[in-house]
């Protein structure tokens, strides 16, 4: 009994969370910006992504971007990910933010049974106003 509530405790606590990093990012449009999803090391030889969640009913992936393997960035269109596997890290880069990027993402790893994943939801202002003093500290 002692050790299924152990295992239930190990479950349900804050802090063992699979993947952690930010859960909302804002940011003006024609910004960059970068993002760290860190995971645990069991999970270090997996595959990792980034794509956009799709889907009303059943969530699903669009727009999949997989890290490259053994460290190597991959690069498609104005979105960078790059796995450092050193610092147990998944790091995702968009450059030139537009409207339409807003929207959630999911930070992903693959594995048996359902996916590790952590959801983020990214909001891109208009920019506005002429100038970058309304932008400071902001980035």
């Amino acid at each position: 009994m002692r050790l299924l509530v152990l295992l239930w405790g190990c479950l349900v606590l804050p802090g063992y969370e699979a993947l952690e990093g930010p859960k909302e990012i804002s940011r003006f449009e024609g910004d960059t910006v970068s993002l760290r999803c860190t995971y645990r090391e069991e999970l270090r030889d997996h595959r990792k992504y980034w794509c956009r969640k799709g889907g009303l009913l059943f969530p699903r992936c669009s727009g999949t971007i997989y890290a490259g393997k053994e460290g190597q960035e991959t690069t498609e269109g104005r979105v960078s990910i790059h796995d450092n596997r050193q610092e147990l890290s998944l790091i995702v880069t968009l450059w030139n933010l537009t409207l339409q990027d807003a929207g959630k993402y999911w930070c992903g790893v693959e594995k048996r049974g359902p996916d590790e994943s952590l959801l983020i939801s990214l909001f891109v202002f208009p920019d506005v106003l002429e100038g970058d003093f309304h932008r400071l500290g902001t980035r």
